[in-house]
């Protein structure tokens, strides 16, 4: 464990820093003196602190953060056992949570990766580590592109259904192939390993073969090889009366339309939330301007 004495020079250098933050609170400050001269001899680079309006119960409502090297683990049971508690403990992550005259004590360090023991770390996933359950598979989002990561090697048409949820229900939205494909060119199956470093809930995900020891199968729906459409209410096309929800912007005008969820129908309408006559388009004539909705509601 690092020890780095903090001389009478060094304290103040310490304490100056802190009281450069402007919300600093007199108690904030009086604790920290007190570490200090208590404490002389543990790790400490230098203070952070933290204030919440609304607390949690039996929580203070300040914070004084202790900075320590980001993989000082032993430096966080040493101040833990100093203050008559023990660090917790997830995963690769220490932590010192405590509190001293009113005023919280936080810390924070890692077990670096090449310190961690990561096979003893891998673990099956469950509800309680994806984002959500839909039709009894467990799926979680991946990355900013919107892709999928499903735990298993369910049917294509299970699949496919999870993904409708989903972006349904959490994002509003339509998940439709383009460039002649169909989603389900989009699947992928694949062998992973999932690893609880930092922590479970932090979890990362890497690729394996099918024969080692903690290889999870996976299947993944490539959303970036997609395009996703806004939905809306449900509504009947006005043409062939079939329902649907997608929702896009005319490429001209670009007023708010309806599509028709039917390939062989296509029409478009414009979202009309004042009563006036949709003016439809149908998927293979020439595009004209759209009807302003508003003024067609007036005359």
């Amino acid at each position: 464990m690092p020890i780095n004495p903090p001389a009478p020079e060094r304290t103040q250098h310490v304490l100056a820093q802190l009281e450069q933050y402007a919300s600093l609170q007199i108690g904030q400050l009086a604790a920290a003196r007190r570490l200090l001269r208590q404490h002389p001899s543990l790790p400490l680079d230098s203070f952070g602190i933290s204030s919440s309006i609304t607390p949690e119960p039996g929580r203070p409502q300040h914070s004084l953060i202790l900075r320590l090297g980001a993989h000082d683990t032993a430096g966080i049971t040493a101040w833990a056992r100093a203050l008559d508690t023990e660090p917790l403990i997830d995963g690769a992550r220490h932590r010192l949570n405590t509190a001293l005259d009113d005023i919280g004590i936080w810390a924070s360090a890692t077990v670096p990766e090449t310190e961690y023991d990561m096979d003893q770390a891998a673990f099956t996933p469950t509800a309680d580590d994806v984002t959500d359950t839909i039709g009894g598979l467990l799926v979680t989002d991946s990355g900013d592109d919107g892709d999928l990561l499903i735990i298993g090697h369910p049917p294509v048409r299970d699949v496919l259904a999870a993904t409708s949820a989903y972006y349904r229900e959490t994002c509003g939205l339509r998940l439709r192939a383009f460039d002649g494909h169909v989603l389900a060119d989009n699947i992928h199956r694949d062998w992973g390993e999932f690893v609880a470093y930092l922590t479970r809930a932090e979890w990362r995900f890497n690729s394996v073969t099918e024969d080692a020891p903690s290889a999870v199968p996976v299947t993944w729906m490539y959303a970036r090889d997609s395009h996703s459409q806004d939905i809306g209410a449900p509504a009947p096309c006005p043409a062939c009366r079939r329902p649907g929800r997608g929702l896009d912007y005319h490429p001209q005008t670009g007023q708010r339309i309806h599509l028709c969820p039917s390939p062989l129908c296509g029409h478009q309408w414009p979202v009309d939330t004042f009563g006036a006559s949709p003016n439809l388009t149908r998927k293979n004539d020439a595009v004209p301007p759209l009807a302003d909705t508003t003024n067609g509601a007036n005359t």
